[in-house]
């Protein structure tokens, strides 16, 4: 049996050819790769607890639900800070600050890998670092709300590459192309964010 070999088009587990051709497409059909993404939480029953949920989305105007793509994450703390706080049996858990981050780092990596790929920029190796300071006083209920700009420092970013012959002209353009990235720009700018309570009543027994 003879294994395929990946052809000279193949680069990262992208195919640059079929890549190119849906850049084209999407330049040419933009109605076609507007997207509507979401998650919803249910609550546990636990305080900070929450099993968030990814799953449906929508693409160019089709809803894609699959039973294949239902991703869970268990929300939580830190057991240090539940053990502080006086949870009962306290656990650990991604706490969703830090599950923010990730997707942040992981974002900036998509950013980063297709602003190299599209200026021929070969990497050996990529990682990006966030970290930040968080004070927790708002939601501790110490400060008020409108303190809530002063739980966070700026973000820190540190992206570090390695390939041969990187020079730092490319470590700019590349430093430029993180700016694509579509979470770093959900959390750099200024969005509408309004959070409404329905109340949903269970319905009376019939007398």
């Amino acid at each position: 049996m003879t294994t395929k070999q990946p052809t000279e088009t193949v680069r990262d587990g992208l195919d640059l050819d079929k890549f190119h051709e849906f850049v084209e497409h999407a330049t040419a059909n933009p109605d076609d790769v507007q997207m509507e993404l979401g998650a919803h939480a249910p609550y546990e029953g636990r305080l900070f607890h929450s099993l968030a949920k990814v799953d449906e989305y929508t693409l160019g105007g089709e809803q894609i639900d699959r039973e294949t793509r239902e991703y869970t994450l268990p929300l939580g703390a830190w057991k240090e800070v539940e053990e502080a706080a006086g949870f009962v049996d306290p656990t650990d858990r991604m706490e969703p600050i830090e599950v923010a981050l990730a997707a942040l780092a992981g974002c900036l990596n998509v950013a980063v890998g297709v602003t190299a790929v599209a200026n021929d920029i070969e990497l050996d190796d990529l990682e990006t670092t966030v970290r930040l300071n968080f004070d927790p006083r708002v939601v501790l209920m110490i400060h008020d709300v409108d303190r809530s700009e002063e739980a966070f420092d700026d973000i820190r970013i540190d992206i570090a590459v390695s390939g041969e012959n990187l020079s730092e002209e490319d470590a700019d353009l590349l430093a430029d192309g993180a700016k694509r990235s579509p979470v770093w720009g959900l959390m750099s700018f200024a969005h509408d964010m309004e959070p409404v309570v329905t109340v949903e009543r269970t319905p009376e027994a019939a007398p």
